[in-house]
């Protein structure tokens, strides 16, 4: 006869930490019921129906059983959770706070801010990202500080997301010859390798698109309210993408890519997982030349990488990648037929 899984003691996990999980799995509409919670969290069930009453009562949350589903969801909007409601004013103060922390890495009170950082944002985690969780990410901030016009914006764009406001403004994609007017639901502020990103979906053109803040100009926050979509997770728009750029299609993968490293570049990229697609084969056997296999939504990304290992990076497929790293490898060479001109 099976033995039953032990229970873990009712002190294990903290209510609130019960509470968000929980409110957590409604947001994304799976209808969890006091059973599974109750498994998945390792407590009784009547735990969970305490936490689910508490929910209700106390923090008035529109919690209702469905018995078609057999689970739990909410019956009316719930954007912010009641307690750990985040201002805009907030972040901006994060934000400054941690551009100003490069002169306590390594000390003792390291920690202990990294742990305030976190608790911080642990109640805006779906609507936006900061990699604070890293010491390395966290502490090693080079900035020479935050003007006020991006303390501003910064605050505008913060604003528009917790608070599901529409915003407006004026925007330049690197290949366009002059700004375009766009109009937005703000799903996300992201921070992705240094540089700080909205996501959210265009209206005009009717789709999910992500857009540069450093870009943005004439920020316009609207009075006007939008329902933020359930389905957008921010791992699934990112899902087909190598950075940041998603592609035209919502990171639907389309792309096939296949890359030959040599040398030190073969040793530092097998070393590391740089996308959930990637797979390594080994040309040579002493593991000098290998192949990286991905599958992406866009090329721009993968682009600029390989050409960041210059001759020990090959682009072997698709034919429209090998093709535009060659013609741009051919007008970087340019410039160096001739010597540069003396002053």
């Amino acid at each position: 006869m099976a033995k039953e899984k032990p229970v873990k003691a009712e002190g294990t996990r903290r209510p609130l930490e019960r509470i968000l999980r929980i409110h957590e799995r409604i947001l994304r509409g799976g209808f969890p019921n006091c059973s599974n919670i109750a498994q998945e969290l390792e407590v009784n069930r009547k735990t969970i129906q305490r936490d689910l009453n508490f929910m209700r009562e106390e923090l008035g949350l529109p919690l209702e059983y469905s018995e078609n589903s057999h689970g739990y969801h909410y019956s009316g909007p719930v954007s912010d959770f009641p307690f750990l409601k985040t201002t805009a004013e907030d972040l901006v103060g994060l934000l400054l706070a941690r551009n100003a922390l490069g002169p306590v890495k390594g000390s003792a009170l390291e920690s202990s801010l990294r742990a305030g950082f976190q608790k911080l944002l642990a109640g805006m985690s779906d609507r936006i990202s900061i990699p604070w969780s890293e010491v390395e990410q966290a502490f090693s901030v080079k900035s020479a500080g935050m003007t006020e016009r991006d303390a501003f914006l910064f605050e505008r764009l913060a604003r528009a997301v917790l608070e599901s406001r529409e915003l407006h403004f004026e925007y330049r994609k690197l290949a366009d010859a002059k700004p375009a007017r766009r109009k937005v639901q703000p799903y996300h502020l992201a921070e992705v390798d240094g540089g700080w990103y909205l996501i959210g979906h265009d209206l005009e053109r009717g789709a999910r698109r992500t857009f540069a803040v450093q870009r943005m100009r004439a920020v316009h926050l609207t009075n006007k309210r939008f329902l933020r979509s359930r389905d957008f997770r921010l791992e699934d728009h990112f899902a087909g993408s190598f950075g940041v750029w998603a592609g035209e299609d919502r990171g639907e993968a389309r792309h096939r890519v296949k890359i030959r490293f040599r040398g030190f570049a073969a040793r530092v990229v097998a070393e590391r997982r740089w996308h959930p697609s990637q797979e390594i084969h080994p040309v040579e056997p002493d593991g000098s030349v290998i192949d990286l296999t991905l599958t992406l939504s866009a090329l721009e990304d993968i682009m600029r990488w390989i050409l960041g290992f210059g001759a020990q990076a090959e682009a072997i497929e698709p034919a429209e990648l090998r093709e535009r790293i060659a013609a741009e490898l051919r007008a970087a060479a340019e410039p160096y037929r001739n010597p540069p001109e003396k002053e």
